[in-house]
């Protein structure tokens, strides 16, 4: 698309969002909006699709939209922000706090902080008991006459030294059920209130370590200490490439391209593709030309020098391994699909790289736990398909 068609066209979804506002259609003017390059204008009406919508669930979305839309500090965005705390204090109401709602109104109060509402925030800190959140706030908000008062009271340290203690054992209680993104965020927040606070730190530092990342991941599938237990390294990705300095598989070899060869998923099965190396791929000694399919199997050569055996996985259905000298990956270029027994056990990749076990029939035990959907997996994990029983996959690393 030319400069003029994209200036024009912008132009004219502007125009249409416009009227489409008029008519009072505000979902399909955001949208319009958001794509003539004017997200101001379509977090503004997002802001009015929250203000009207009776629904309060909904209106907490559209006050989400609207945060996101907007460029980071405008009005626009802090509006939206600000409205979002208040009806998410609003919807937890009154409370003789659970886990959940404890980190709605947190979240809600240090939101309030951040765009100036520091005295909102204030209230909704003491009404889950954070002092030191309240005093923080009270600070920026200017009330000596409160802080004073909050700062005399003599339970302040003692209340101070339980919380930390309860989100703690919190914490434990979310890494054991499988929950480790949220243990992980309260690990960091416990970290920036608590900055000098060395143990919090190291336990930061710690599970950051043993969080289970793509774009590789070794696991081992079979009960613990079975001779049949067999290791497996899995590459979550659209694409696999096997290249000398860039790729998934790395093959330290002056024949092999920075980044020489390709394995995808097509239509139709698995294809190799070489991507234009300097010494080009080999199959029985002739170079290979375009998407080539792997069909049962493929002994190919890169730079007529290293072997490169590309077949379908024997481990996993749906997946195609790939095996170079010293190294064998395997991928299904999407979720990884694990028999278990008469079910089946998904991983898969989240946004942020993370990996996830989807484990519904049958369900996966780490010890006594059952495991909710969605688990994000530690290295060290060893799972069963059965309370207390042998460890049918294990995360290696």
């Amino acid at each position: 698309m030319g400069l003029f068609d994209r200036i024009f066209g912008r132009g004219r979804d502007a125009a249409r969002a416009r009227s489409a506002e008029v008519r009072g259609e505000l979902a399909r003017a955001a949208e319009l909006y958001a794509e003539a390059g004017r997200p101001l204008e379509a977090a503004r009406v997002m802001l009015l699709r929250g203000d009207g919508d009776p629904d309060h669930r909904a209106r907490l979305q559209h006050y989400t939209q609207a945060a996101k839309l907007a460029p980071e500090g405008t009005p626009e965005n802090v509006e939206a922000r600000r409205k979002r705390a208040l009806l998410l204090l609003a919807l937890v109401g009154d409370v003789a706090l659970s886990a959940v709602n404890r980190r709605d109104v947190e979240d809600a109060a240090r939101e309030l902080e951040a765009v100036g509402e520091h005295e909102r925030a204030a209230e909704a800190y003491a009404s889950i008991d954070d002092r030191e959140g309240e005093a923080r706030a009270l600070t920026a908000a200017g009330d000596v006459e409160k802080l004073e008062f909050l700062l005399a009271s003599e339970q302040h340290k003692e209340r101070g030294q339980r919380r930390r203690r309860d989100r703690n054992a919190e914490v434990d209680l979310l890494v054991t059920s499988g929950r480790r993104r949220e243990a992980l965020e309260l690990l960091e927040l416990l970290a920036r209130e608590s900055p000098d606070d060395a143990t919090v730190r190291e336990r930061v530092a710690s599970l950051r370590a043993r969080l289970a990342r793509g774009p590789m991941v070794t696991f081992a599938l079979g009960a613990l200490g079975a001779l049949g237990e067999e290791r497996l390294t899995v590459a979550f990705g659209r694409e696999l490439v096997v290249g000398r300095t860039e790729g998934t598989v790395l093959v330290p070899s002056s024949a092999v391209s920075r980044q020489h060869l390709a394995v995808t998923r097509e239509e139709g099965g698995f294809f190799v593709r070489d991507l234009g190396s300097r010494n080009g791929t080999q199959l029985r000694g002739l170079p290979i030309r375009g998407a080539l399919p792997v069909g049962e199997g493929l002994e190919l050569r890169l730079g007529r020098e290293v072997p490169v055996h590309v077949t379908p996985s024997a481990l996993l259905a749906g997946a195609v391994q790939v095996e170079v000298p010293g190294q064998r990956v395997s991928s299904a270029f999407g979720p990884v699909v694990i028999a278990v027994g008469d079910g089946q056990w998904v991983l898969r990749e989240g946004a942020d790289g993370l990996i996830e076990l989807s484990a519904k029939a049958p369900a996966a035990y780490l010890g006594d736990v059952a495991l909710g959907d969605g688990t994000t997996l530690l290295v060290g994990d060893a799972l069963a398909a059965e309370r207390g029983g042998p460890a049918r996959l294990r995360v290696v690393g």
